[in-house]
Parts: structure tokens; C-alpha cells; sequence
């Protein structure tokens, strides 16, 4: 049962920017939002749709080989990360100078904390989510969830290979000890682990479901219904604030890969329109390189606040506020800044994705 999941894909696009707004504080805008304020949480909706792709590609594969396997999801995802961490060090290197010839004072002084010397090795190792010894934020931090995801991809190896008959069981097993104990606060496993195995394999037992019903036909005007009251679901839930909140979204994650697997309702069909396509596809470029821009252009706005005077910039708490003076230029700022960085990733996907994906095919 081959088929691109094009709805899918845009989402996975638009989840990459609202988590890039995340990461954004300009003063006033809609940076400010509580759904936006809430939008980390969209890194589990990353997790859930890999699990069910990767078992709707693989799972059902014949004499699937373990190397082939692996080089090819390795290749997929290590380049670009190789690549922003060189980034993210000479950015580091350019921060020492600034600081020492300069006297340019920044959030932390250049090479300690979560770019400390000793954080190096588990980030090229891609560990540093997994053991407490590392901090998973370091460096270029949206890589916690990437060292996470590739070690997911060799724990699913084997339940749909030489486990294959008893995966469901399986997952279920490692959804359930997830769930309980992210609940219960067992210290047994790293909580970015757990996060990870309850999230992918949950994605991976949706796409089992799918396959049982996907001969299911939905009308129009059903399909959108169920789309349009899933998407509305999401909306509360994420900027609510509840006990179990994460767990709650992440069970409602499910849902919404499950209903827009169809395809069949009217929000799918704008998904599948180019531009949306567009940015499914540049999605982990948006993803990775967007810490290293933030970082460029937040230190642009201290160096210029610190030549001019002007107040570009302001501590609230341990957060930097970035502020034009104005509330619809702030808005505007943050047009302009997620245009740059989808911009930018069509070359990091062109030169570098791209690149890596060919590596990791079959010669």
C-alpha cells in the first residue's frame, strides 16, 4: 500500500514554523499568543508522524536489511545536523571574540553551558537526549529531538523484522510504560526518551489502524467535519493548561495523523497546495537551521542596540525581548524573519539534504 501522505507533509511544514515562533519573543506580537507561547509541544506531533510514516514505508517490507536500513535514515538526518553544529561552534568562536576584543556581553559567556566543550562528543554522537550525564540543549538545540529520533529508528528495527509478529504488542508495551511513567515521574528513563517512544510508537500504531481502515470512503462533507473538529481540538488543547496536558495532545496528535491520513475533507485539499507542499518538504531544514539564524539576528539587534542606543532589546526574567518600538512592525518583523528562514532552507534542503539522502541510497 504505497501512497504519499501529502496533508501530512504540509502539517509537518507548518508545525516546523509554529515552532520557530516559539522560539521568538518580539514584544506585542502574536509571538505573544498563548497558543503560540504553547507551540513546543508540536515537537511531539513530529515523533507521532514519524512512527506512523516510517511503519507505513518499512513495517510491512520483506527481507528488510538492517544496514540498508539504517544508512539510509542516518543519511536522511545526520548531514544537516553535522552541518549546524559546525555552524553553531564558529558562531561560538565569533562570540569569544566579540566578547574578549569587543566587550560585548552576552546571555552566557562563549564555550560554557549548553555550549560547553565537554557537550561536543554526545552531540556528534547524536546521546546527548539520552543519558542525564549531557544537556539535550546543547548547541544547536533543536537537536534534542533528532538524537532521539534516530535511536528510535533502531529500537523499531527489530519489531518489524525478526519481531514482526508480535510489534503490536510491542508497541503497545512501550506506549504503555511510557505513558505511566511520564505520569507517575519514575526517574527510570531520560523524560526527552520517554516523550519520544510514547509519541513515535503511538504514530507507529496509528498507522496499523489506518491500514485496517482505510477502505473506509468519507465523503466530502464528512471528511472536512472531522478535520475541521480535530483541528478546533487542537487548538484548545495546546493552549490549555491542565494535569496531563502533554499526554492529552499527544493522544489527540494521534487523531489528527489518523483523520488527515485520509485525505478526504476540505482542509486537505488546501494542504495539498504547492505552497504548502513547499514548506512540508523544506520542514527539517526550518527545523534545524532555525536556532543558529535567531541566534545571528538576536546578537545583530544587541550590537546595533549597543552602537545606536536604541532599545532593540530587553531581559524579562531569563528571556530576551526583541522590540522594534512598535507592535505591527514587531509583526511584521516576524513575517519577515520566518520568510528569511523558509528562504534560506530551500539551499540547506537543496545542498545539503538532498546531498545526504543520496549517500544513503543503495549504490
Amino acid at each position: 500500500m504505497n501512497k504519499r501522505f501529502e496533508a501530512l507533509d504540509a502539517f509537518r511544514g507548518l508545525a516546523a514554523l509554529l515552532v520557530v515562533a516559539f522560539h521568538v519573543r518580539l514584544s506585542g506580537s502574536v509571538t505573544e499568543l498563548t497558543f503560540v507561547r504553547s507551540s513546543h509541544i508540536f515537537v511531539e506531533f513530529f515523533f507521532v508522524l514519524s512512527g506512523f510514516v516510517l511503519v507505513h514505508a518499512y513495517g510491512f517490507r520483506e527481507n528488510l536489511n538492517f544496514s540498508r536500513f539504517i544508512k539510509a535514515r542516518f543519511f536522511r538526518i545526520y548531514p544537516l545536523h553535522l552541518a549546524m553544529f559546525v555552524v553553531v561552534c564558529l558562531l561560538e568562536v565569533v562570540k569569544l571574540i566579540a566578547y574578549q576584543q569587543g566587550g560585548f556581553s552576552f546571555n552566557h559567556p562563549p564555550f560554557t553551558g549548553s555550549y560547553a566543550i565537554g557537550e561536543i562528543l554526545p552531540n556528534l554522537l547524536l546521546i546527548q537526549s539520552w543519558f542525564s550525564f549531557a544537556d539535550p540543549l546543547s548547541f544547536n538545540y533543536p537537536t534534542w529531538s533528532i538524537s532521539i529520533e534516530f535511536y528510535l529508528y533502531v529500537l523499531l528495527f527489530p519489531t518489524i523484522d525478526f519481531l514482526t509478529k508480535f510489534k503490536k504488542i510491542l508497541w503497545i508495551m512501550m506506549v504503555g510504560i511510557a505513558f505511566y511513567l511520564l505520569v507517575s515521574k519514575v526517574n527510570i528513563f531520560v523524560n526527552e526518551v520517554l516523550r519520544g517512544v510514547s509519541c513515535f510508537f503511538g504514530g507507529a500504531l496509528t498507522n496499523l489502524l489506518y491500514r485496517k481502515i482505510h477502505h473506509i470512503k468519507l465523503t466530502k462533507i464528512y471528511g472536512s467535519l472531522l478535520e475541521v473538529m480535530v483541528l478546533v481540538a487542537v487548538v484548545i488543547v495546546v493552549q490549555s493548561s491542565f494535569k496531563y496536558h502533554t499526554i492529552v495532545a499527544t493522544l489527540l496528535f494521534y487523531l489528527v495523523v489518523l483523520v488527515f491520513a485520509f485525505e478526504s475533507g476540505v482542509v486537505s485539499s488546501y494542504l495539498k497546495l504547492k505552497w504548502f507542499q513547499m514548506l512540508g518538504k523544506l520542514s527539517y531544514s526550518i527545523y534545524m537551521i532555525h536556532a543558529a539564524i535567531l541566534f545571528c539576528f538576536i546578537s545583530s539587534l544587541m550590537v546595533l542596540q549597543k552602537l545606536t542606543g536604541l532599545e532593540l532589546t530587553t531581559m524579562k526574567g531569563n528571556v530576551r525581548f526583541l522590540t522594534s518600538g512598535n507592535e505591527l512592525l514587531n509583526n511584521l518583523l516576524l513575517l519577515l524573519l520566518l520568510s528569511f528562514i523558509v528562504w534560506l532552507s530551500q539551499y540547506t534542503y537543496k545542498y545539503i539534504e538532498l546531498k545526504g539522502q543520496q549517500l544513503g541510497r543503495p549504490s
